[in-house]
């Protein structure tokens, strides 16, 4: 017996990603179908796989409804936290 996938439903922010990072949708509805599994919790589902050697994020809503994709090296920041020291003068 052949297991068929289901194929997956895009919302239209993903479809903005998709198109903004120029990516194939053949290639990120195989990563939602068949992608590693990053993370997951009760409605959510992140998928991983590479298309062109490059690490692709696709985040599903359960059970089969694309939300986003990103570049999984889109995480790396240089964003660099700057905390407060509160200056203690002595007497």
């Amino acid at each position: 017996m052949r297991m068929t996938l289901m194929k997956p439903v895009f919302n239209g922010h993903a479809v903005r990603r998709i198109i903004e990072r120029r990516l194939p949708i053949e290639a990120v509805e195989q990563i939602a179908q068949v992608g590693v599994t990053v993370q997951e919790n009760g409605t959510r589902v992140m998928k991983r796989g590479d298309i062109n050697g490059k690490p692709i994020h696709v985040v599903l809503a359960k059970p089969n409804t694309v939300i986003t994709v990103y570049s999984a090296d889109e995480w790396k920041t240089s964003i660099t936290v700057r905390r407060k020291h509160k200056h203690t003068h002595a007497l």
